[in-house]
């Protein structure tokens, strides 16, 4: 597949496919992408941040990155600019444009997950779903509100199922970005399960100082037992 050109938006966040980020946009140079990208009707890349800022001199962005497509917009009096942007599909950065620009433009390629064995993954997903339900049990315990268990809906597709995840983990960014660096879906999966496993146990702590939740007021208790 040939290479595509795309601008690109270093930020100090992960963005993942299927996934909503909001945007406030106040650097002249973002102003001017926003505009061109609505004027042509074409998405940009949201990259993490490897070296450098937000905002001043062009950061240096990770080589994955996640296309955003613009849905919402709105400008503010000031000239400033609110966008609301949707993940599409992931990337790799080819190579930097040599093009004269204020942003960054890069030729990417789009990456999708690689395809799963799929026998053990019905398996794979139900036990991942039950730790999940339990990981945001535990969250939601410390801000003091239930989790309706019965009005979660999660993906049925491997691919979307493991983005969601791991957009919702309170986890570093550091770790986000090896999420979405993960070759398959299945690969992701198994890496957050670890990751939910390791915070679980230290939610369970938390939650347990304010005895607010028992092992039985978990839905799958899954995230009690770790071997």
């Amino acid at each position: 597949m040939p290479a595509e050109l795309l601008p690109l938006f270093p930020l100090n966040t992960v963005l993942f496919p299927s996934m909503v980020l909001p945007l406030h946009i106040f650097e002249e140079r973002y102003k001017l992408m926003m505009n061109t990208c609505l004027a042509q009707d074409k998405p940009f890349g949201v990259v993490l941040i490897y070296s450098g800022s937000e905002v001043g001199e062009a950061a240096i962005p990770h080589p994955v990155g996640t296309v955003a497509r613009i849905a919402k917009w709105e400008w503010l009096p000031d000239g400033r600019m609110n966008v609301l942007t949707v993940g599409d599909r992931r990337f790799r950065i080819v190579e930097y444009a040599d093009v004269e620009s204020p942003y960054l433009m890069g030729s990417i390629e789009y990456w999708d997950d690689e395809p799963a064995d799929p026998f053990d993954v019905p398996n794979l997903m139900s036990t991942v779903r039950h730790n999940f339900i339990d990981y945001l049990t535990l969250i939601m315990s410390l801000a003091d509100q239930a989790l309706p268990v019965s009005q979660l809906q999660l993906p049925n597709d491997l691919s979307m199922l493991s983005y969601h995840i791991a957009s919702n983990l309170q986890i570093d960014v550091n770790e986000k970005q090896e999420l979405l660096e993960e070759p398959s879906a299945v690969a992701r999966l198994q890496r957050e399960l670890t990751l939910m496993r390791r915070e679980g146990g230290f939610l369970q702590r938390l939650v347990s100082l304010q005895g607010s939740v028992q092992e039985e007021d978990l839905p799958w208790g899954g995230l009690l037992y770790t071997n």
